[in-house]
């Protein structure tokens, strides 16, 4: 009797063990450990930038002066006009909040062709011409402008409707001038060699903005840039021996349509964990 009860509690610690492996089997398996920060740099708000577009320009306060501070009797400037460029720009930006951001921007704008034509009295020797009838002389002048603008712009978006958000502002920085091949074709043939300066430029802007993707956006735009003034070089005349050398000096300004996109950097996305820590699915009965 002794045995069997020694037997029966045997069977029933054995029983005991055995079910108490089978309910842990059931159980879940621990929490993985918890993974340590990733540090990353977040340029969410950076954005970079690049434009093209169409410059028409106009010049105004155009005046020639001349090295012995002469002036030819009758003076008069009879016409005047410069060309369109064409322009491309990259810049580099930061959004601030919803409704402002600024950047920094650099463009290049090509050659315009600037024209004048200037007229003035020649009593004496006739322009030349030996003829007395003729006493009004003309001088033709040609040349190439081109320019380098560096701006910093601040901006306001007004709001988000569908996608599309219009904009204002305003920029300022600085403008390179270059005129080059300025030639003088009339009475006084001559050439001035290239010259550069730089001046005070600002700009007045405003457009629409799309976006084609929370990242990427697209805008169309109007902007007015005032890139200060042009000067030549001096006009070295080669059929005159007393020529005083003569400089062309004009403000040049332009009305600008734009097309541009910006692209706003992502925040950085910290990888998933490897699989061997990634919670299984647990069957539940």
């Amino acid at each position: 009797m002794a045995n069997v009860k020694a037997i029966l509690s045997a069977g029933a610690i054995l029983l005991s063990a055995v079910s108490g492996v089978q309910a842990a089997d059931l159980l879940p398996p621990p929490p993985p450990p918890p993974l340590e920060p990733v540090s990353a740099p977040n340029f969410g708000n950076w954005y970079i930038r690049g434009d093209v577009g169409v410059g028409i320009d106009q010049i105004s306060g155009l005046r020639s002066t001349f090295s012995d501070g002469s002036i030819p009797p009758g003076f008069a400037r009879e016409s005047s006009s410069v060309g369109n460029q064409v322009e491309l720009g990259i810049g580099v930006g930061y959004q601030v909040n919803n409704w402002f951001r600024a950047d920094v921007t650099g463009e290049y704008r090509t050659d315009s062709h600037f024209k004048a034509l200037e007229s003035y009295s020649d009593t004496t020797h006739y322009c030349g011409s030996g003829l007395p009838s003729v006493t009004t002389c003309y001088d033709g002048y040609d040349a190439n402008v081109s320019n380098a603008v560096f701006l910093a712009n601040g901006y306001f978006d007004i709001g988000t409707w569908y996608g599309i958000t219009p904009f204002f502002g305003a920029g300022v920085g600085f403008s390179h001038n270059q005129i080059s091949g300025l030639t003088d074709r009339g009475t006084g043939f001559g050439q001035a060699p290239d010259n550069g300066k730089f001046d005070f430029a600002w700009a007045l802007m405003a457009g629409l903005a799309y976006s084609v993707t929370p990242n990427f956006k697209i805008e169309m735009s109007y902007r007015y840039l005032d890139m200060g003034s042009v000067q030549s070089g001096g006009i070295q005349c080669f059929n005159t021996a007393s020529c005083s050398q003569e400089f062309q000096n004009f403000k040049l300004a332009s009305n600008d349509i734009r097309i541009g996109f910006r692209y706003m950097f992502a925040d950085y996305a910290p990888p998933a964990p490897p699989l061997e820590y990634q919670q299984p699915l647990v069957r539940k009965y």
